[in-house]
């Protein structure tokens, strides 16, 4: 089978090189091994959406890959600039204090890798501190949609000297591929936005072990993880602020829908968007609840009829405690080396290892 192209680096990234400032490269790292094309990856979520909505009542479920469209990224980035969001607050808090630190940690000649390519204004404090320390680091944002790459990619183009940027095209699969052709450099991961919760704990255990497997010793990920220890209320409102943006970015889903099928599935009228805090499990859970009942209708598929008041599960996000993060990190099989937390302890950056 066909495998990601063999070089580690492209041809016009050497470490302090600077690209062409009309042109940061992208680079296509997808493999028939691991990776999907668009077309297969809509034809899987069609799938998902059928299979989902046709379990019991209450136990209706859908992807959140459903809220990432164009639009999608388009009102989560503006949800990031809510007051009601802490998330991002705290992020940045902890970056602007702390961005030297984090590039000291950083050797030069090292790869700086990000899974995910948001908007790049809190990663963008670590490339300063880099390029202050004039550090030749080569950065490369991991996403499956490029034209998302090219358009936050091109928010830094012309800004440094010494940090080379790029893109790299492809799943976290094929990024953990990819990283096992770039050994003779010196790895850092970086993981924002606390991501982490959007998988289940057993999940982010492999997630993050399956990096581990292909890290050295010298190399380090670093993850951002919300934490338990806020107010509630606070946590309630960051999934459901105030201007309403978390709620036009969960309908979004709905309509995204009718998008993927090029028809009218579902009745977005019928929904609103309804979070709930468990504050047992630790987590944000996002639901759909259907306020008129009304029949979802899948082309060529017997229509399912979804209840008044009856609830369709989306997302959550996990917060950690403690011991939670101590949890995650054993069945990562990491050791953390280095945490920088928000000035309330409440939201933290680690640096894990894979060396004791």
């Amino acid at each position: 089978m066909p495998s990601p192209t063999p070089v580690p680096i492209h041809s016009g990234l050497k470490p302090g090189a600077s690209p062409d400032p009309a042109e940061i490269p992208i680079i296509d790292i997808r493999s028939t091994a691991h990776s999907v094309t668009v077309a297969a990856l809509e034809d899987g979520i069609r799938a998902d959406v059928l299979a989902g909505l046709s379990k019991p009542y209450n136990e209706k479920e859908l992807s959140n890959l459903l809220l990432y469209n164009e639009e999608g990224l388009r009102l989560f980035e503006q949800i990031t600039y809510q007051p009601d969001y802490y998330l991002t607050g705290l992020e940045i808090d902890i970056l602007s204090r702390h961005a030297h630190q984090i590039a000291n940690s950083i050797p030069d000649g090292a790869i700086l890798l990000e899974l995910g390519a948001g908007a790049l204004r809190k990663t963008a404090l670590i490339l300063d501190a880099l390029e202050a320390q004039e550090k030749n680091v080569t950065y490369f944002a991991l996403d499956l949609d490029k034209p998302e790459l090219i358009r936050t990619l091109a928010e830094l183009n012309g800004r440094y000297t010494h940090v080379s940027l790029a893109g790299l095209w492809g799943t976290y699969d094929d990024g953990c591929t990819w990283l096992k052709q770039t050994k003779d450099r010196t790895r850092i991961i970086l993981w924002l936005g606390s991501s982490v919760g959007n998988m289940t704990r057993k999940e982010a255990g492999q997630f993050i072990r399956s990096f581990g497997d292909v890290l050295a010793p010298r190399d380090r990920f670093i993850v951002a993880i919300d934490s338990r220890y806020h107010k509630v209320d606070d946590i309630r409102a960051a999934y459901n602020d105030r201007a309403g943006v978390t709620r036009r970015f969960a309908l979004n889903a709905l309509s995204n829908i009718n998008d993927l099928f090029n028809s009218n599935v579902v009745d977005v009228s019928c929904f609103d968007y309804n979070p709930y805090y468990n504050e047992i499990l630790g987590r944000n859970e996002a639901y759909f609840r259907c306020h008129k009942e009304t029949e979802v209708k899948v082309p060529s598929e017997t229509p399912i009829v979804i209840h008044e008041g009856e609830y369709i599960r989306f997302a959550f996000s996990h917060k950690y405690d403690r011991v939670e993060k101590q949890l995650l990190w054993t069945a990562a099989g990491a050791f953390p080396v280095q945490e920088w937390r928000s000035q309330g302890g409440d939201y933290a950056l680690t640096m894990l290892s894979w060396s004791s």
